[in-house]
């Protein structure tokens, strides 16, 4: 009787398998921040090479930076963490050209 089980639920079970594997796979490149540092990298280079100038040069490592904090941001949901719990005791702001305000407070974790 199990041997007859087995053998209905082999392609199901190959399914899953196939789903899981598949699942994973997709999870590892939504959360893979190589590429976008690797685009970094190459910004860097080019500035340095003088094919920009440092005004696009902001631009585009803005953009950078914004799309690597997301994939930060989606590997701490996977993780099961809150974007608040995440970031730590160190909270600021960075104005256009106003400079940068730091400050250090302990917040009570809420359990």
């Amino acid at each position: 009787m199990f041997l007859i089980d087995d053998l209905l639920l082999m392609p199901i079970d190959g399914m899953k398998f196939v789903f899981r594997t598949l699942a994973r796979v997709a999870e590892e490149q939504y959360t893979d921040d190589a590429p976008i540092k690797e685009r970094l990298l190459e910004l860097q280079v080019r500035l340095d090479s003088g094919e920009i100038n440092e005004e696009e040069y902001v631009e585009q490592e803005a953009q950078i930076l914004r799309d690597l904090r997301e994939i930060q941001n989606r590997k701490r949901e996977l993780a099961g963490l809150d974007r608040e719990e995440a970031q730590g005791p160190y909270t600021g702001k960075v104005g256009e050209g106003s400079g940068a305000s730091v400050s250090l407070g302990w917040r009570e974790r809420k359990d």
